[in-house]
């Protein structure tokens, strides 16, 4: 008996060729994503593709999948994760020496420094990003002062904590501490600034924030704004835990 192929979501489709999760929901607003045969009903990034479709950008086919590269990048502070061409300080500046279809996976703010993974792998993206998976990523953070052993169990608990006019709930996580005034936090989620906010509401400044882990791959031995093209057992460890 012939195997069927395994359907997959419109989401597993685009990130599968190569295009950023973060670009996906624009590329179904502006109108530019179609079904053949067509679909009978809106196209949602949850849609299931059936067997026989194919799925077209600009009225043509996705392109084949390009051979997955995943690179280390040690971004220093300044560099804006956001991509601007136009902006000497994006990452848009880092990206245009790598091949097409190549991002930066997730963020980090312009404020932090550490390890970020650029790759032209969707699904390893959505390995990493998805709220679902609870991806550890580890930080170490410098602050202004010495942390309790109080504040150390409030943010191993799930603090909650203010941004702007809204209140988070944030999940609990693992929070050592190195030195009286170093933290070393391993968070399953991230949320816009959500340790600054988190050290914030302790009364804590952030003097430094690094990302040292991405699952159990730590931050190559690199200077800030080096690259490191990562190999299978790197990318193995980076997508564990």
């Amino acid at each position: 008996m012939k195997s069927q192929q395994p359907r997959q979501r419109l989401w597993q489709r685009l990130t599968e060729a190569g295009i950023p999760p973060a670009s996906q929901q624009a590329l179904l607003d502006a109108s530019r994503l179609s079904l053949v045969p067509a679909a009978s009903a809106p196209l949602k990034l949850s849609h299931w593709l059936p067997n026989d479709s194919q799925l077209l950008l600009d009225a043509l086919p996705l392109p084949a999948v390009p051979p997955r590269q995943y690179w280390a990048y040690h971004k220093p502070v300044g560099v804006d994760c956001n991509v601007r061409a136009s902006d000497p300080h994006s990452i848009a500046t880092i990206l245009q020496h790598l091949p097409a279809g190549v991002f930066a996976i997730g963020r980090l703010d312009k404020d932090s420094c550490g390890l970020l993974l650029l790759s032209n792998d969707g699904t390893f993206a959505q390995r990493l990003l998805h709220p679902a998976q609870q991806h550890q990523k580890t930080y170490q953070v410098q602050v202004d002062k010495a942390v309790s052993n109080t504040m150390l169990q409030q943010l191993r608990d799930g603090l909650r904590y203010q941004a702007g006019p809204h209140w988070i709930e944030a999940r609990p996580c693992l929070a050592e501490l190195p030195g009286p005034a170093l933290l070393q936090l391993t968070l399953t989620e991230g949320k816009n600034r959500q340790i600054r906010y988190m050290c914030r509401q302790l009364g804590l400044k952030v003097l430094q924030l690094q990302r040292i882990r991405i699952g159990a791959l730590a931050l190559p031995d690199l200077k800030a704004g080096e690259l490191q093209e990562l190999n299978l057992q790197q990318v193995a460890l980076a997508a564990s835990c």
